[in-house]
């Protein structure tokens, strides 16, 4: 994987192995860069990639000789075995069909076969109750959070450090309807402990302020001095807020190149709250998206204006808000 660019270019596309795979992945993610894809993206892309020919292996399944069948059976298994929402395998399902147009790029004879698969629609636009979280399990993912039930000894060590981090995250996305890459992009110049202010930038270019409640601007606080000094973000500056976490040498990691801490990744979130939805007993499959719909929901809930809606929740147009109203509608008959 650390091969550089320039030695990739001569891979053969037409034999895809297990062998080569890394590699040719390696020249996606590539190719993906050039097209301008944030890096959190593309790592996004390459992890279910990765776990898609991880399955297909174990199943003994030729990678150059894949078939509709075998792509069947992966989606089959993500949508019985591991509960994926309807959204994520259809995310799946745009990795896949990109990966093969990628392919057909440096040899058209190849066949482009997720088209042909039995998932091959969008996701639908109407929202369930399974999109929500509810109050209980609400109650139990926090409670679990700043619990220590059913850890490793490894985790345990490092639970001293993640438990503040874990917490306010997820508090930021239940109950004031920041989305995962909002989180994730917040850095120390958007925080101001001394007015309990919080700048969120969106994916539209939008800037909103949100005031914190006083009790999670100190849960915020507590994370923020629990980083060891030599390696905590410095106040006022670019550095990111939510730190990643070096299980190895169980400390916050720091980057020496660029002299700053390691933001943590989306995947690595996800990660994470995955974790925490298991310890807590909840049912597969909650995650980021999950919290923000509640969010937004309990807004429309409370009676606040769609205008207001869009506003807080950093909407460059109120079209998306439409379905959570339709939702509220059918379940009223």
């Amino acid at each position: 994987m650390k091969r550089k660019r320039e030695e990739l270019v001569n891979l053969t596309f037409t034999n895809l192995t297990s062998t080569n795979l890394n590699d040719v992945i390696l020249q996606f993610a590539s190719h993906l860069n050039s097209k301008g894809r944030k890096d959190s993206t593309i790592k996004r892309y390459c992890y279910d990639l990765e776990d898609c020919f991880r399955f297909l292996k174990k199943k003994d399944v030729k990678l150059h000789s894949l078939q509709v069948q075998d792509i069947n059976h992966y989606f089959q298994y993500l949508a019985v075995e591991r509960n994926y929402h309807e959204k994520t395998l259809h995310r799946i399902y745009v990795v896949l069909n990109q990966f093969y147009k990628f392919l057909q790029l440096k040899d058209s004879s190849i066949q482009n076969i997720i088209p042909f698969t039995n998932y091959s629609a969008g996701p639908s636009r109407a929202l369930s109750p399974d999109d929500f979280i509810s109050t209980i399990e609400e109650e139990k993912l926090l409670h679990i959070v700043q619990s220590t039930n059913d850890l490793s000894e490894k985790q345990l060590k490092a639970r001293e450090y993640l438990m503040d981090r874990n917490d306010i995250m997820i508090r930021l996305m239940l109950f004031y309807g920041l989305s995962l890459k909002e989180l994730i992009d917040l850095q120390m110049r958007d925080i101001n402990f001394a007015l309990n202010e919080l700048v969120v930038h969106s994916k539209d270019g939008l800037k909103r302020k949100i005031i914190l409640e006083k009790e999670d601007r100190i849960r915020l606080y507590q994370y923020y001095v629990t980083i060891p000094e030599p390696v905590r973000p410095h106040y006022h500056s670019t550095h990111p807020i939510f730190v990643a976490f070096d299980f190895n040498r169980m400390t916050f990691h720091w980057v020496y190149d660029t002299d700053s801490p390691k933001a943590l990744s989306e995947i690595a979130f996800q990660k994470m709250l995955r974790l925490e939805v298991k310890r807590a007993g909840l049912r597969k499959g909650l995650c980021s998206q999950h919290l923000r719909n509640t969010y937004i929901l309990g807004k429309i809930k409370e009676g606040m204006s769609l205008e207001d809606i869009q506003q807080i929740v950093g909407l460059k147009t109120a079209v998306s808000l439409k379905r959570y109203y339709q939702f509220i509608d059918e379940q009223s008959y």
